[in-house]
């Protein structure tokens, strides 16, 4: 599932449960709204309304051509300082109609708390017709938000700097200390992923180290330079472990995937591998070239098109 798809099942979800609360608080207000010029009522109505979702940050009503009548509340109080603004200009206000009453805005960082907000704007109806909206910013970090399992396991490229791209041809590969060690690098990282509990490794041939993310410390990785990383030694600091029966790729596979980097490295001598990671519970690959371009994707994806995309 795409991450847009993801994000808008979210978006319903919040609907569902915001709901019928918004609605019961819009008919509230459009009992309120008679109480003109200065709107107290409505400010009160909205000020204890804040004190009970603490997930809320500012509320606001507007009128249906756009002109703010109530204050602007927050828990901390009301201030009357932005009633008569017109906000018709704001992207919610065209963006809700009857047949859609709510609207969740995207998410954005608010200027007054600095933090991940939302903006859901409500419509406030008088026998059937719009007279009005509640706009809301929501905390994001407050929010019930739907769980989601989700995995980014599609072939994705991403472009570099495009001044190292526009060098490509005017450089070229300069042999590393690792790549002179490239066999003993990789039989050393086969039996660290495959016999000694590390689920992540990065090779960066370039600068001649690794970096492992271990089972048992997984916040936290361990950086090996290439002294450490070429002597069988290094073995002695990460005990046996059997290969994880969840893991998405092989032990078969780990070996096939370094032969490949490898192949990567000295391709050519102006577009080459610089680093490669193997990550053996997701089953995702990383590599970064030369020209500054990066690929994300699937060991399976990797193996299977590997002729076709790289050599």
């Amino acid at each position: 599932m795409q991450i847009s798809e993801l994000i808008t099942r979210q978006k319903d979800f919040l609907s569902d449960q915001l709901g019928e609360g918004l609605m019961q608080l819009a008919q509230a207000c459009d009992n309120c709204l008679e109480d003109t010029p200065s709107f107290e009522k409505l400010n009160t109505l909205l000020h204890a309304y804040m004190q009970q979702h603490q997930y809320t940050n500012l509320v606001y009503v507007i009128d249906s051509f756009g002109v703010q009548l109530s204050a602007n509340i927050t828990r901390e109080g009301i201030n009357t300082d932005f009633q008569g603004q017109d906000l018709s200009s704001r992207p919610f206000f065209n963006a809700i109609d009857d047949e859609h009453p709510i609207y969740i805005s995207d998410a954005y960082i608010s200027t007054a708390t600095l933090k991940p907000c939302i903006s859901v704007v409500h419509t406030i109806c008088h026998k059937n017709e719009i007279i009005g909206m509640l706009v809301f910013d929501l905390d994001l970090e407050k929010l019930p938000l739907l769980k989601q399992e989700f995995a980014l396991d599609n072939w994705r490229q991403i472009k570099g700097d495009p001044e190292i791209r526009s060098n490509l041809f005017n450089q070229t590969r300069a042999c590393s200390a690792m790549d002179q060690s490239i066999d003993m690098v990789h039989n050393i990282a086969i039996e660290l992923l495959c016999e000694l509990g590390v689920f992540h490794l990065k090779l960066h041939y370039a600068s001649s180290r690794a970096t492992i993310w271990p089972f048992d410390d997984p916040y936290n990785y361990h950086i090996h330079v290439l002294d450490e990383i070429i002597s069988p030694n290094i073995l002695l600091l990460y005990p046996k472990k059997t290969y994880p029966q969840q893991a998405k790729v092989t032990p078969a596979q780990v070996r096939e995937v370094l032969d490949k980097f490898k192949y990567m490295r000295f391709m050519d001598e102006n577009l080459y591998l610089k680093t490669g990671s193997l990550n053996i519970m997701n089953g995702m690959i990383g590599l970064s070239f030369s020209c500054d371009g990066n690929h994300y994707l699937s060991v399976e994806e990797f193996l299977a098109n590997f002729d076709k995309i790289y050599s």
